[in-house]
This record gives C-alpha cells, sequence and structure tokens, in this order.
C-alpha cells in the first residue's frame, strides 16, 4: 500500500508552484481585516506568488479586508499602502517590496521625523540579478514560521528534517564518525556541515546573507552549528549547481542563510527541552534587540545553547553496546553573536555591515576495549562583512563589498585507562583564514519584445591560510599549512523572449537565462563553468523549467599537501607470486598534483497552480548530475588484502617491477615528510637481508582525482492552503526519491551502488504536514518518512525498517489588545518523534544499534519555548 502511494505521489506532484500569469487579471480573495503582514502572506497564497517583504516592518500595522474578485495589483498596491511597503518588483512568479520612502519602522512616525531609510530590493540564491528570483533552477524556501514550527534548537537539527540533506560526513549527531565520506573520522571540531544529496562533505556551498563564510576544521565545512537558529529570518535551498554563479563546492546545491536585520524593540526568548527517555537536556536563551533612526537601523542578537551529553546506556537498543560509556551525543556550550548596521549615507548611497561571532565547547566520551578516550575540541569562530551600495539610476547599482574571517579548532584528547593511567594528550590546532573584496553591478541592457534583459557582471578576489599542527602524546607532528588565492569573474543574464506585451497562446512567458563564471587559483589553476536555463510559462499556472550547467569544487589544504605523506615498504602475502609472497611499496596522503573534482547537472521540472483549484500547488522536479575527477583513495579497503583478489581494477595505480630511481624517490618523498617505515616485525615484516630496493610491486595510494559518481532522483511538493470559516488549514507533503546512484573509485574498478545501504543515502525521504491557525493559535502536525535499506554488515538479517517518526508544534501568541504585560508574547510546545520511536536497528562496531547518518536516538523530546517583545 504505501508503495502504491508512494509511486502515485511522483507520478503526480510537483515543487510548490508560484507560477501565474503576469497579465493583470481578476480572482476572488478573501483576505480578512488584520495585521498587514498576515494579509500579504495570505496575499502570496491567494495569488500564487512569491512574497518577498520585511515581515518586521509590516507586522503590527492594520490592514483592510478585502473579499471579492480583484485586480491582483490593485489588492498588492491596497496591502503594501497599509504595510508602509512599497512594491520594487511585480512578475509572474515573484512580489518583492520594502520600505516606502518616508517609512521608517514598523511602529507610527512621530511627527517632524525625517526619513529616507529604504531596504535594497532582495537578492534570492540563484542570481546576481535583483528581484529576478532564481529563474529556472529549483529553490525550496523556508520563512522564520516554519523554521519555529520544525521544533529545532540548532540549524543542524532543522536540516536533519530536509529530505534532501543527508546525515553522513560533517554531522556533530554522528558522534560514532559511521559512513563511507571519506571525510568523515576526522571532524576534529564537532560542528556540522550541509550534504545535499549526500555526494560528500564540502559539495553544499553555504552562504550567510548571499557571501560566503570562513571555513572550518580540517576538511573546510562551513560549520552551519555555529549560526544561530534564533536568528535566521529565511532559508533558501537551491537543489542544483551553481558554480557559474558562486564557484567552488556548489555541486550538490547552494543554501542560503539570510539572518534578519530589520526589527525594533527588543525581543527575549527562553527555551527549555529534553528527551522523555532521559538523557539530553537542553537550554536556550536569545536576547535581540533593534534599533531604528532615520536614516538607518541597528539590531543586535545574542544566542546562549547548552545541550547535556547522550550516552549508550540511556537507549534501550545501544544498552549492549560493548564499551560503555559511549556518547551518542557530546555535550556542548555555544555562544553566539550576531550585528547588522544599514546606513544611508546619500539618497544613492548607502553602507550595510554585518558581523556574526560564536565560540562553542564540546566534551566527548568513547570507551574501548583498553581505555576511555576523551575528546574536548573547542572552536571560535568571526565573520565580518560590509557593503557599500551604490545606485547609478534608478535602474542600475553597482555593490562593492568585502569580508574577513578567522576559525581556529583546538582540540585536546586524552585516554585513561579504568585504573586511572591516563596517557599523553593529543592536540590539534587548526586554524582557517578567509577575506574577500567583490565588486558587482546590475540594470537592465536592452529592451526585447518580452522584456528587458537584464544582466549582472562582477569580479571577486579572494584569499584564504590554513594552518594543521598536530601533536601526538608528546611527540609533534609536520605542520600542514597552505594559502592560496582566488581571483573570478562572472556574468549572468536574463533574457525575456515572451513577456506581458508579447504573449500568444502557449506561451504567456518565455525566459532564457546565461551565466559564465571563471576562476583562477594560484595553488591549481584555472576553470570555466557555463550555467543555461530556460523558464517557459505555457498557460496562467503551468511553468516549466530546465537548467544545465557545470560545477566544480577546489582541492582543500590537506588533500594538497605532501608533508602528511605516508611511505610504508611491507611484505605481503601472493598466492600469484612464486614465492608466495610480494614486497610492496605503499604511498598514501596528500598530493601536491590534484586538480578540481569536477560536475555536470541537469534539472527539468514542472510547476502547476490549477486556476480552477485555489491554493494548490503542485511540483515535480528530475535532477541529474554526473561527478567525475572526485579526490579520494584508488584502493579503498586495507591495503594488506590487495593480492587476495583481483588487482586488474586497479591497474592505473599499481607499478609492477619499478626502477630503483623510483623506488628511492618515493621513499625520500616519505623521508622528507611525515612517515617512511621499512617494516622489519610482524606478520607482514620484510625478510632480513632485503631492503626498499627489492620492492617488486608500488601501490600509489595517494589522494587523486580517480574516482566518479553519479546520481538521478525527483523531488516533490504539494501545498494546499484553505479556509473553512475562521481556520486556516494548510496541507504539505515534499521528499526525494533518488532514481539511482552509483560509485566508482578508480576508473578502471568496478561500479559499486551507493544507495540503499548503512551510513548511505536512502532512495525515499519524505516530509508531510498539516497546519491550523485559527485567531491566536497555531497547530502543525509533521510525519517524516525515511525508507528501509540493506545492512550488509548484518548478514543474519541485513533488512532494515522504514523509520516514521512524528512531530508537533502547537503555540499562542498574545493579541495586540491583551494586557500591556502580555502584550508582544507567545509561548510554543513542541514535540519531536512523538510516538518515541526507537531507530531502526543497524549492527555498528560501536554497538549503538543503529545508523547515525539516516536516523538519531534522541527518541520523543520536548520543548517549551518563551517569547516576550518589548
Amino acid at each position: 500500500m504505501l508503495m502504491d502511494f508512494r509511486y502515485l505521489l511522483l507520478g503526480t506532484v510537483a515543487v510548490l508552484a508560484t507560477a501565474t500569469s503576469a497579465v493583470a487579471q481578476t480572482r476572488a480573495y478573501n483576505i480578512p481585516a488584520g495585521d498587514a503582514a498576515a494579509s500579504l502572506q495570505a496575499f502570496g497564497r491567494q495569488s500564487g506568488k512569491q512574497v518577498l517583504f520585511p515581515f518586521d516592518a509590516a507586522h503590527g500595522r492594520r490592514a483592510p479586508a478585502i473579499i471579492g474578485r480583484f485586480d491582483d495589483a490593485d489588492v498588492l498596491a491596497r496591502l503594501a499602502q497599509a504595510a508602509g511597503l512599497e512594491v520594487v518588483t511585480n512578475d509572474a512568479r515573484t512580489v518583492t517590496l520594502r520600505r516606502a520612502t518616508g517609512m521608517r519602522s514598523a511602529r507610527p512616525e512621530t511627527a517632524g521625523e525625517e526619513s529616507v531609510t529604504r531596504l535594497d530590493e532582495i537578492v534570492v540564491v540563484g542570481s546576481h540579478i535583483r528581484g529576478a528570483g532564481s529563474g529556472a533552477s529549483p529553490v525550496i524556501r523556508f520563512n522564520d514560521q516554519m523554521i519555529a514550527q520544525s521544533g529545532a534548537a540548532t540549524l543542524q537539527q532543522f536540516f536533519d528534517k530536509l529530505p534532501q540533506n543527508f546525515g553522513g560526513g560533517a554531522n556533530a549527531g554522528n558522534n560514532a564518525n559511521s559512513g563511507v565520506d571519506r571525510d568523515v573520522g576526522s571532524n576534529w571540531g564537532a560542528g556540522s556541515g550541509l550534504n545535499l544529496r549526500g555526494l560528500g562533505t564540502g559539495t553544499t556551498l553555504t552562504l550567510l546573507n548571499g557571501r560566503r563564510l570562513t571555513a572550518s576544521n580540517q576538511f573546510q565545512y562551513v560549520d552551519i552549528s555555529l549560526i544561530p537558529v534564533s536568528a535566521v529570518e529565511r532559508i533558501e535551498v537551491l537543489t542544483d549547481g551553481a558554480s557559474a554563479l558562486y564557484g567552488s563546492d556548489a555541486i550538490g546545491g547552494v543554501v542560503n542563510i539570510v539572518l534578519r536585520k530589520d526589527f525594533e524593540g527588543y525581543e527575549t526568548r527562553l527555551r527549555y527541552g529534553g528527551a522523555t527517555s532521559g538523557g539530553l537536556e537542553e537550554f536556550q536563551a536569545v536576547q535581540t534587540g533593534g534599533w531604528n533612526w532615520s536614516s538607518g537601523q541597528a539590531l543586535l542578537s545574542y544566542e546562549f545553547l547548552s545541550q547535556d551529553n547522550l550516552d549508550v546506556s540511556e537507549r534501550g537498543f545501544s544498552r549492549n553496546a560493548p564499551f560503555q560509556p559511549y556518547d551518542l551525543y557530546p555535550e556542548t556550550e555555544r555562544h553566539s553573536l550576531y550585528g547588522a548596521i544599514s546606513q544611508t549615507i546619500t539618497p544613492n548611497l548607502s553602507l550595510e555591515l554585518n558581523g556574526l561571532y560564536a565560540k562553542r565547547d564540546v566534551r566527548s566520551v568513547r570507551a574501548t576495549a583498553s581505555d576511555y578516550q576523551i575528546g574536548a575540541p573547542s572552536t571560535e569562530q568571526y565573520d565580518l562583512s560590509g557593503a557599500l551600495t551604490y545606485d547609478l539610476s534608478e535602474a542600475w547599482q553597482v555593490r562593492l563589498s568585502g569580508a574577513v574571517g578567522h576559525s581556529d579548532v583546538e582540540r585536546t584528547g586524552f585516554s585513561t585507562t579504568p585504573a586511572g593511567v591516563v596517557s599523553p594528550a593529543s592536540s590539534f590546532s587548526i586554524a582557517s583564514d578567509s577575506r574577500y573584496v567583490d565588486l558587482a553591478a546590475d540594470g537592465p541592457l536592452y529592451t526585447l519584445p518580452g522584456g528587458e534583459i537584464r544582466v549582472a557582471l562582477g569580479a571577486t578576489y579572494r584569499s584564504e591560510d590554513y594552518r594543521n599542527r598536530f601533536t601526538a602524546g608528546t611527540r609533534p607532528q609536520p605542520t600542514v599549512s597552505g594559502a592560496r588565492d582566488v581571483a573570478s569573474v562572472f556574468g549572468e543574464a536574463i533574457v525575456p523572449l515572451v513577456g506581458p506585451n508579447n504573449r500568444f497562446a502557449g506561451a504567456e512567458r518565455l525566459e532564457a537565462t546565461i551565466a559564465a563564471r571563471y576562476d583562477h587559483y594560484s595553488d591549481f589553476g584555472s576553470t570555466l563553468n557555463p550555467k543555461l536555463g530556460l523558464l517557459w510559462e505555457a498557460a496562467p499556472g503551468l511553468l516549466f523549467r530546465g537548467t544545465y550547467g557545470t560545477s566544480f569544487r577546489a582541492p582543500i589544504f590537506e588533500d594538497l599537501q605532501s608533508q602528511n605523506a605516508v611511505v610504508v615498504v611491507v611484505n605481503l602475502p601472493n598466492a600469484g607470486a612464486p614465492t608466495g609472497r610480494t614486497n610492496l611499496m605503499l604511498l598514501q596522503g596528500g598530493n601536491p598534483d590534484l586538480d578540481a573534482e569536477k560536475a555536470t547537472t541537469w534539472t527539468g521540472g514542472v510547476e502547476f497552480k490549477p486556476t480552477f483549484v485555489e491554493g494548490l500547488s503542485l511540483g515535480l522536479n528530475y535532477y541529474r548530475i554526473s561527478y567525475t575527477d572526485r579526490i579520494d583513495r584508488g584502493f579503498p579497503g586495507n591495503f594488506t588484502t590487495l593480492f587476495a583478489s583481483d588487482t586488474a581494477p586497479y591497474a592505473p595505480i599499481l607499478t609492477y617491477s619499478p626502477s630503483l630511481d623510483l623506488i628511492t624517490r618515493f621513499r625520500d618523498m616519505g623521508l622528507a615528510g611525515a612517515q617512511y617505515a621499512l617494516t622489519r616485525a610482524g606478520p607482514f615484516a620484510v625478510p632480513a637481508g632485503q631492503d626498499e630496493s627489492d620492492v617488486e610491486v608500488i601501490l600509489d595510494n595517494r589522494l587523486r582525482n580517480n574516482a566518479a559518481t553519479f546520481q538521478d532522483g525527483l523531488d516533490f511538493n504539494i501545498g494546499y492552503e484553505f479556509e473553512v470559516g475562521p481556520n486556516r488549514i494548510g496541507l504539505t507533503a515534499a521528499g526525494q526519491y533518488i532514481l539511482s546512484g552509483t560509485r566508482k573509485v578508480i576508473e578502471t574498478s568496478p561500479e559499486a551502488d551507493a544507495l540503499n545501504q548503512a551510513f548511505l543515502p536512502v532512495d525515499f525521504k519524505a516530509r508531510a504536514g498539516a497546519t491550523l491557525a485559527r485567531g491566536d493559535w497555531s497547530a502543525a502536525v509533521f510525519l517524516n518518512y525515511v525508507g528501509g535499506y540493506s545492512d550488509r554488515g548484518n548478514v543474519a538479517d541485513p533488512s532494515v525498517e522504514a523509520w516514521k517518526t512524528v512531530d508537533l508544534d502547537i503555540r499562542y501568541g498574545a493579541p495586540p489588545g491583551a494586557a500591556s504585560y502580555l502584550r508582544g508574547a507567545s509561548i510554543a510546545l513542541s514535540v519531536q518523534n512523538l510516538f518515541n520511536e526507537d531507530p531502526p536497528f543497524v549492527l555498528t562496531p560501536s554497538g549503538s544499534g543503529f545508523d547515525p547518518t539516516n536516523a538519531n536516538p534522541l527518541g520523543r523530546f520536548i520543548s517549551l519555548t518563551v517569547t516576550k517583545q518589548w
């Protein structure tokens, strides 16, 4: 039954449709009088358009009732005037509003105040052109209300519920470091990175307010767990490649986290939560202040978060773990401070400054057969950015922006035996620095019958530095360091072929997008990436789109370093050798000759909002990613088993009967780097009287651009909103179905499945929900579904059941007419995993009993949040 339902969904649904005709038309509206922000949101739902506006500027103002058939533009004009806003763009899909000239804040202005503050037109992810939206690219959007309804205290918790995101790679919830991502075992800072499509750490570009953040940790990912979720205004998820727009890392997609900046007054928020099964209590405190003046505004927000650890002994499915104590979640304490300032200098010139500082301390315990391993990583990071914006004319704008950032990860680890004997501490010190300056301009170039050709042009210079100092006990290891400069130029154009003035039957709108970016890296070379898109509105409410593009990921500093090379000479069993043994030289570690990883991405989709069913939106998007030249080791298993099977697939990394010159060169490379060893003891000892000159085979297992991944699949989304009397009801369903996923570690190696196995992405994930709003109350319930898969490590029972959990959120906000001490107050009760469903059993070396990349061990988690605006 479930399978039938799943395929019915895949055959009939689509991503949230916002396409409507750009032509003036009348439609039935039913918007009751009330808060202007809520009225604008209702307009978006009933018109089928994405409405972008400063929420805090409209919230608190009163809008009139609009009931009956009206022209879209007339309704928008009336609501914008009531909200103190003005329309910047109003096309077939998106409406963008900003503060109207002379409007200072959401509060009424006092007589005599002058005001020239305005918000710049909103630039959403997927384009550098103001008001363009995402064009032909598929984008998933979440506003602050949706984020709050998820019950998440951190961004990691929020993205765990996104079907397109995979929990493998850098994930603080994966404390056992389970998975096949080669980066997973070295998450020394215990941070969390995004991993769209499960393509690996670093393949999702994460932006903050449209700008890059400083990368963190050994594998140089953006640590989203440092960003305070309380400061987030909206999240935009672009689910196709976008290196033509943003450069490196945009292979699996781009996530833009937009923080709030338009708020006046003070807001205090307290949150407490805990797991009902015991373990992991959570406390969060937030204080925000916002100030507006005649020519600018400022916001400052502080968030404190404390989370207890969760030990295996506190979960029934983990109590038989052979080694205890063992933290499934580490103990964490984090402080975050965010600030934003906007200032109008002249009518045409404005300045914006943003800053984010975070400090996080973590403590984790992991028992082994002989001792307790205790890790205490501490992460401290800041990112400061600024932008000057100058309006050259009413249509053209130029922006000069820059940023500096620093990340410092310090990790001290030690082990202690049950008798209390403490081993010498090992430590890491990983420092990353980034700086960039960006100059961009956008505006109309030429007018076609279908509308204005709009373009954006720009150039960027970025520099990065990295240092990793490691001490094993009392023995310092060679410092790994690197630096690079990146110079880039980019261009983008939107070409309207058919628009309001030349539309015809079968083509209400036809729009092409073209983008390209050239990046030159000082340490490995250059790359040019194009992107093409086409958007076709065949009829009002029916939209087709498609994109093609290439993307890349630059090698991280650790991968390029030869300082961490390891060269080992061993004597291995080999049934095919005359003596039954073979002397092997193994090379592992970094490689300064690496090139960029590359990907080709196709997407195609349909969005449908039937005019005969108001409030219903359907959509389906297909994606196809061919990811080549991936950096990995050529031989994936234990090298001691090399000759136990056919070596032909690994011929490109094997050298038989090597010359003495080649052997000597590799030996000297090891001597100059971190390690060279000629094995003289144990089962793989080189016989007496022999040395490296007697090597018969070289296995060059250093990192190289030899791996490849292919994946294609479908994203779907259904939305239906309607009113029943005073009740506003919303129904949603969204998910990802991966059609196929394969991986090869080297060109000549067998193709392996990269899907539906333990610690790998699952083909079907979905989240469906229902929301109800009535007066000052609202409620939401969501069903999370992770499909079943196979655990090949469990020979007795390899089948892993699907995991189904239910989340509940109930909220009450005091009405504007409430007593003064209640006005601006709200309370929210959130229950995650309402029915306390255990994660499905998976055999793990740690004995934890579950797969942390596809499930979590928290069980039922209840939290209460109280908010008061002053």
